[in-house]
Formats: C-alpha cells, structure tokens, sequence
C-alpha cells in the first residue's frame, strides 16, 4: 500500500485561454465535493429511495506568497474579477503534476482571498473556489 505524503501534491491554474501552469509556492490545498439526492419514494413504500442529482464542489488553496512565483499572480488576481464567467481551469494533484494522473480537474470561480502577514511569519494567501462545471476524477 502507498502512502502520500502532502509534500507531494501541487495545484494548477489557468484562467481565459491559456494553459495550464503550476502554481509555485502551494503549501496546501482542499477539495470537497457533495452529491445532492431526490426522494423518490413513492405511496406504499416502507422506506425512502433517493437518486443521486446534481454535483458541485468547493475548496481552497493555500500559498506561501511570493509575487514573482510562477503562477501566483494570475491565482489571486482572479478574485478581481468582476462578472467572472467561470473560465478558470484548476487541476489538484495528489502526486506529482503529470495531467491526468493522480488528481482531479475541473473548471472554478475563486469566491474569496485572504492574506495574512504576521510579524517574524511568512506571508500566507489563502483563495477559496468553487466548481463550475464537470469534475473529472483521475486519482489512482
């Protein structure tokens, strides 16, 4: 059995047309995913049957800042957009950052930034996201 070790994760980012490009500087990132379901228990039934409905997930990355970092500024900068049409592309990687392999892909809308500077401390930026399209599943 392997064990992952969070060093080896990253995140890659891309927004309106290019590619897409590791975000340096990552120290972590979160991804939850929820699946609604419809009741469709009929008169009779003795218990509840549901079907699976629609999927949407939210998450966040947390980066250790640094303005000349690869891909950073793109990253944060899109919180500032204004009528976002959901054209941001991100892939969390488990392992590695081999596209396709070991991580999970979709399209997203950063929601909200943070950035925290405390004396003696490294300067941290935190960006929730949430999807906007299909969530397409390559953990292996």
């Amino acid at each position: 059995m392997a064990t992952l070790r969070g060093e080896s994760g990253s995140v890659e980012f891309e927004t309106g047309g290019g590619s897409l490009a590791t975000v340096v500087g990552t120290r972590s990132w979160s991804l939850s995913i929820t699946k609604e379901t419809l009741d469709t228990s009929v008169h009779g039934n003795t218990f509840r049957q549901f079907v699976g409905s629609m999927i949407s997930g939210s998450g966040t990355v947390e980066l250790v800042y640094d303005p000349d970092a690869t891909g950073q500024a793109a990253f944060v900068e899109d919180i500032v957009k204004a009528n976002d049409a959901a054209d941001a592309s991100f892939e969390l990687f488990t392992t590695g950052n081999t596209n396709g392999t070991d991580s999970v892909a979709f399209g997203g809308i950063i929601t909200d930034m943070e950035i925290t500077s405390t004396v003696g401390e490294l300067v941290i930026v935190s960006c929730n996201f949430i999807t906007s399209s299909t969530i397409t599943s390559n953990l292996e």
